[in-house]
């Protein structure tokens, strides 16, 4: 998702779309929300403690939305 999160701010700065969506600062923020997932998900599975576990899936379950939301912005 980190991937796609950063395809979608190329694709908006690379058409010429970004000086009047915002759909790149959102995919920028998802980006941001899912390498806080990478490093929670790493140290949930290193340390074995459950409360990584949880704050990687509202990490990654925020980064989706985010995501949604910037794609939606591009859109219309």
């Amino acid at each position: 998702m980190l991937g796609v999160a950063l395809l979608i701010v190329t694709v908006v700065h690379v058409s010429g779309h970004a000086a009047r969506s915002f759909a790149d600062e959102a995919a920028f923020a998802a980006a941001i929300l899912f390498i806080g997932t990478c490093m929670a998900a790493h140290l949930a599975i290193s340390r074995a403690n459950k409360k990584f576990d949880a704050v990687a899936d509202k990490l990654f379950f925020f980064g989706l939305l985010t995501l949604l939301f910037g794609a939606l912005t591009f859109w219309f």
